[in-house]
């Protein structure tokens, strides 16, 4: 099994550096898990447990595609002001619309006031706190714009 590991990770940094020109080394890796955790935003959850997030790092975002169970980032893509993201129905959406919508939910789900932590409260159990009340405040926004969205006949 590790030696599966191994290769899949030498082929995820020989993918990362053909494509764009990028060393994705341990220590790079693990950077980015921690930016992630610091200031990601999650865009899709899969079922086989992978989360799709939305990072800016300088002056680019990112989009790293995560496998939870083992904590390594399974897809690793820059994106640029033209690039396009395809949906689920065929659309292409500009990435800077997508960033647009992802970056106001967000501001709209933590626009109320969260609690202070606790004084018994650790710094993990305060952020756990945070993103399941952010998580729920956009899943309700989002429920919300459906139902305010006319069906088509």
């Amino acid at each position: 099994m590790k030696c599966s590991l191994d290769y899949a990770r030498a082929h995820r940094v020989e993918q990362a550096a053909q494509r764009y020109g990028i060393d994705l080394t341990v220590a790079r890796e693990r950077m980015f898990l921690r930016l992630v955790a610091a200031q990601g935003h999650v865009l899709a959850r899969q079922p086989r447990g992978n989360v799709i997030y939305l990072v800016r790092h300088m002056r680019r975002w990112i989009l790293l595609c995560i496998s939870e169970r083992q904590r390594r980032i399974r897809t690793f893509l820059p994106l640029g002001p033209e690039a396009w993201l395809r949906q689920q129905n065929g659309d292409r959406l500009l990435v800077g619309t997508v960033i647009d919508a992802t970056l106001t939910a967000h501001r709209q789900a933590i626009r109320a006031p969260l609690a202070p932590p606790e004084p018994t409260e650790t710094s993990d159990a305060y952020r756990a706190r945070i993103e399941a009340a952010v998580t729920e405040r956009i899943a309700r926004l989002r429920d919300r714009r459906r139902q305010d969205r006319p069906r088509a006949a």
